[in-house]
């Protein structure tokens, strides 16, 4: 599920073609590291471009002179949100228990 999780990420941002997507395409990727979060991220409905969409709009929203900015942390933060993905499921840890 996880490595299904990251090939429709990758072709999203392939399709986008833009280096704001790369980026949170690349730190989405990164915390993809469990079936929860990859869930999350196959969710019917959710996209890396309503991702980006998201985090344009609040940086429009918070513009101040006709120029709008979030940091990384901050458009990171917002592409987790969007996706529904707690800080519990990127920290998810493996059971040795389930090992065995």
């Amino acid at each position: 599920m996880i490595n299904k999780a990251i090939e429709k990420l990758t072709k999203e941002m392939m399709k986008l073609n833009n280096p704001f997507a790369q980026a949170i395409e690349e730190h989405l990727t990164e915390i993809c590291t469990s079936d929860a979060v990859a869930d999350k991220i196959l969710q019917e409905g959710k996209s890396l471009k309503g991702a980006c969409d998201s985090i344009r709009d609040v940086a429009k929203k918070n513009a101040v002179g006709g120029v709008g900015a979030v940091s990384d942390e901050d458009a990171y933060r917002m592409a987790e949100e969007y996706y529904g993905i707690s800080r519990a499921e990127k920290h998810e840890t493996l059971n040795v228990l389930d090992l065995l």
